[in-house]
């Protein structure tokens, strides 16, 4: 029999930013404001986070809490934590301070990094924070650290800039715990292993084959676009699921972006129509001057 390592490789999404390091160390990865980042210096920024964790003693199995909109942090945090075997729990911050505890209280939360906009939402509960042995002040738009601890770059230049390895022997480990939103009760947080993370980074759907249209009638910038690459890009977003069945979630289009969030039209139109006395309804995006 071969040995395990020649036919089976474990499945994380950590990997993916190995490989986009390794092939595009040069190519734009991060664009935030003015903030311009190759994969080479994302990369080194990750290793550098999850060495800084690793320093202060979160390791494989631990849980790391983030409050904070989408910004370069949480995007390094979620390849950093579970690069080392924690787990990453993100938690919104439109939520108040008692969801917001009871989410890190819950989920044994041993770190906590707040964007320092939201550490109001975190303060009132800091007491009833039982397992939290350190927070970090993400400093994005001040320099102000009002939780105990010091601030997001300081912590990061702690970390050394060295090589993780991935700390994940079986796919089926937990990578993130996500929150639902509690509409019957208390948030539940929903375990979600690293094979399932990678086979759901499908995205959007695109495809090719003799399937494929020939194009859009008497429009070929529409065609260009939906053919970009050399895929049909169907502007479908799905999930993929362990047994390979691809679930449709929304179309890309009509997704909502509000506070750096992806919000999905047709979860929205679902929780709506669960009214008894809604017959019928359709949510759709419009601009917003802000």
């Amino acid at each position: 029999m071969n040995e395990p390592s020649v036919n089976y490789d474990v499945l994380s999404p950590v990997k993916f930013l190995d490989r986009s390091a390794a092939v595009y160390p040069e190519k734009t990865a991060v664009v935030y404001g003015r903030t311009r980042r190759t994969y080479r210096e994302f990369q080194e920024r990750v290793h550098r986070l999850a060495n800084a964790l690793k320093q202060n003693g979160i390791g494989k199995g631990d849980k790391v809490a983030f409050i904070c909109p989408n910004t370069p942090p949480l995007l390094e945090a979620h390849y950093a934590v579970p690069m080392i075997g924690a787990a990453m729990v993100s938690i919104t911050f439109r939520l108040s301070a008692n969801e917001v505890g009871y989410i890190i209280e819950h989920s044994d939360a041993k770190a906590v990094f707040a964007d320092n906009e939201f550490a109001p939402t975190v303060q009132p509960v800091i007491g009833t924070l039982n397992q939290v042995q350190f927070f970090v002040n993400i400093c994005d738009t001040s320099a102000e650290a009002p939780l105990p601890g010091t601030d997001y770059e300081s912590f990061l230049a702690s970390g050394t800039a060295d090589p993780v390895e991935i700390a994940v022997t079986d796919e089926r480990e937990v990578a993130a715990i996500n929150y639902t939103s509690g509409t019957t009760g208390r948030p539940k947080g929903v375990m979600y292993h690293h094979r399932g993370a990678y086979l759901n980074a499908i995205g959007e759907i695109v495809m090719r084959g003799n399937n494929v249209m020939l194009g859009y009638y008497k429009d070929p910038e529409a065609t260009r676009t939906a053919f970009d690459g050399g895929w049909f890009r169907s502007g479908d977003l799905a999930v993929m699921h362990p047994d390979g069945y691809a679930q449709i979630m929304d179309r890309k289009k009509d997704i909502i972006i509000s506070g750096g969030e992806n919000i999905s039209t047709v979860e929205i139109e679902n929780v709506i129509f669960q009214h008894p006395d809604v017959l019928k309804v359709a949510v759709i995006p419009v601009p917003d001057p802000k």
